[in-house]
């Protein structure tokens, strides 16, 4: 598969914050950083956060007391984290996550928020977060639903594409004239993907079972209506397993414990 995500990147860099600011975006990504708080370490260590962005987790994590190294290949986005000047405790790797070369042995926790499905080969790219691993660290990502992108297609009658994206496991990022091609995942991919890269206690969680269920828009007028009551139920449905494929992202997370 041939990806062009830091061309679509580049072109959300200026705009990063406003694109998160959407109502659903930003219920996922307030569900997501709940999840990841419980798996830092109690003391302060080392966070690594493969595809970073503008760094838009280093500063929750910062505040944390943790030292974050971070990784980004997007010329733009780059740029902003430079501009930014998030301090000693941050490291910028600029690279991809797919070949940047760091040391194992070394980090409590790896994220991926959304950067995963990005690379060429998302299995392998995996077990290189788990060798970046302490004994006791944990690896967690965020990915895009192949489920409930099908079920999304077929409600509005894009029967043609769903089955397509059904046959490829690949979806496709549009966004401001540019456009990138990703992997689409389910449970039991993940799941498979976890155990293979070593790691154990795996987890999986559905977010936005809501956006599934209702519809975008629909979730996006419960969300500014009564947002602690949507997100309420949002946590709640997150919590039952045999819905996670039904979530519009899903959260996947393992330890390595040897």
């Amino acid at each position: 598969m041939r990806c062009s995500s830091a061309a679509v990147f580049d072109s959300l860099a200026t705009s990063y914050e406003r694109h998160f600011a959407e109502p659903h975006r930003a219920a996922y990504d307030l569900l997501a950083w709940e999840y990841v708080e419980r798996l830092l370490p109690a003391l302060p260590g080392r966070v690594i956060d493969a595809g970073c962005g503008v760094g838009r987790w280093v500063p929750r994590l910062l505040r944390e007391g943790h030292e974050v190294i971070g990784i980004e290949n997007s010329p733009g986005m780059i740029q902003r984290l430079h501009e930014a000047a998030l301090g000693d405790h941050f490291t910028l790797v600029e690279g991809s996550m797919e070949t940047t070369e760091l040391a194992e042995g070394q980090a409590d926790l790896v994220i991926a928020m959304g950067s995963l499905q990005y690379a060429e080969r998302p299995e392998v790219t995996l077990q290189r977060f788990s060798s970046w691993l302490r004994p006791g660290g944990a690896v967690c990502v965020l990915v895009d639903s192949l489920v409930a992108l099908v079920v999304e297609l077929l409600a509005r009658g894009s029967s043609v594409e769903a089955f397509d994206r059904l046959s490829t496991r690949r979806g496709v990022f549009r966004i401001e004239g540019a456009s990138a091609e990703h992997h689409l995942f389910d449970r039991v991919r993940l799941v498979e993907a976890f155990a293979n890269a070593g790691l154990e206690g795996i987890e999986t969680r559905g977010l936005l079972v809501g956006a599934t269920v209702f519809g975008r828009a629909a979730l996006t007028r419960r969300l500014e209506a009564s947002p602690d009551s949507a997100l309420a139920v949002e946590r709640d449905l997150m919590r039952e397993s045999v819905l996670c494929d039904v979530g519009k992202q899903l959260l996947a997370s393992g330890r390595r414990l040897t």
